[in-house]
């Protein structure tokens, strides 16, 4: 039984319709997330697209027939775009207007044959189809949602193969048009549920991205950018453990602003969140790529360095001491001098210090380089009441 071609528009319509409300809603609510608006773009098209192809008839009037398919191919090719945009690669602007006008000047080219049309319009959709199917499929992490909506994409892109070569075996004489229009109906309408489908998998991914952002937001400290306490426990945990495990020492240090209450009382208390700021970026700066800062709290930061020995503890140490005093803060046509004080603790196979031993170890240097009037750093000796070792 063949399906009417004026309802597969309205069907057409209402799907788009339906989804459009989805990516408004998900626009709405998130509101920095473009990627949804150029969906929804591409999605309301489609919308525009079905609503002027109804015009049509069965018989295909000319001008609804012609910018009816160009406002879907061009929503099929923001589809497309929106996919680039949401992985960070953009572009995508002028290929979709090119494939757009291309389709369109071929469908005014063949408008006496209906079979060429229906061949023209098919292409003209299963490009940007296949560009976003390859592009999501290229991606070397590729997630739920992008297998989704690659594989939806593919489903649509068989679905128009189909209905060419239906349109060709009809214009060589191979098939009849009652058989024709039969499988020529389902292959269109399994084309407009694929859209549905790979609009499910966009909103997977954009689920993913959501909650990977929120997920790096409760481990991430608002004011400097920098890994949070929470981030910080789990990563010293792990050293820990992989040192307890191979016998290699790593180092921790506690990292205290001097006289951070001063800077806030003296210049307000934008210039004390400035001077984390400022300092945050001059220590990450400063270590190695593979050591690992954070923030702990209020005026204190901590650093794991892995693979390190007490001697290059010492030296790195030393370094950021000095950083911290050639950095001052440029504030309001001034500069406020900034110092710290830090103290060290190295993982030993003699001591096989647990997190919490480390944290108070660290903390009892520091007690130590505050105790000698600040800026500078002490390491935490095994077996001594003052644990401060000269800096």
């Amino acid at each position: 039984m063949a399906l009417d071609f004026l309802t597969l528009y309205i069907v057409i319509l209402l799907n788009s319709l339906t989804v459009s409300v989805i990516w408004a809603a998900v626009s709405y609510v998130y509101r920095y997330f473009i990627t949804a608006r150029i969906w929804l773009a591409g999605c309301l098209l489609s919308v525009i697209g079905g609503a002027v192809l109804s015009l049509q008839g069965n018989e295909g009037a000319l001008v609804p027939a012609i910018a009816g398919n160009g406002f879907v191919v061009f929503g099929f090719c923001l589809f497309w775009v929106g996919v680039r945009h949401f992985y960070g690669a953009g572009g995508g602007w002028k290929a979709s207007a090119l494939i757009t006008i291309a389709s369109m000047l071929c469908m005014i080219a063949a408008f006496e044959s209906w079979n060429w049309r229906n061949v023209a319009y098919a292409t003209a959709q299963s490009v940007p189809m296949l560009l976003a199917a390859a592009f999501l499929l290229r991606r070397p992490e590729r997630k739920l949602g992008d297998w989704i909506a690659a594989s939806a994409m593919l489903i649509g892109v068989a679905g128009h193969a189909v209905e060419t070569a239906m349109n060709f075996a009809l214009m060589g004489g191979h098939t009849d048009r009652s058989f024709y229009n039969v499988v020529e109906s389902y292959a269109l309408l399994c084309v407009i549920f694929s859209g549905v489908v790979w609009n499910f998998g966009f909103v997977i991914m954009a689920m993913d991205r959501l909650r990977s952002e929120i997920a790096e937001l409760a481990l991430r400290d608002e004011l400097t950018g920098l890994p949070n306490r929470r981030l910080f426990l789990e990563r010293l945990s792990a050293e820990t453990m992989r040192s307890a495990r191979t016998g290699r020492p790593f180092a921790l240090f506690v990292i205290d602003l001097d006289r951070f209450k001063e800077i806030n009382d003296q210049n307000g208390h934008a210039a004390g969140d400035a001077a984390l700021r400022h300092l945050a970026d001059a220590l990450k700066n400063r270590l190695r790529p593979n050591d690992f800062i954070v923030r702990y709290g209020g005026d204190e930061f901590c650093v794991i360095l892995p693979e390190t020995t007490l001697q290059e503890a010492k030296s790195l140490a030393e370094a950021m001491v000095e950083t911290a005093r050639s950095t001052p803060l440029p504030w309001q046509g001034r500069s406020i001098g900034l110092t710290i004080s830090i103290g060290a603790t190295v993982w030993s196979k003699k001591q096989l210090a647990d997190v919490g031993r480390m944290l108070e170890q660290a903390d009892q240097a520091l007690y130590e380089v505050k105790r000698r009037g600040r800026d500078g750093h002490a390491f935490f000796a095994a077996g001594r009441k003052n644990a401060g070792v000269a800096a």
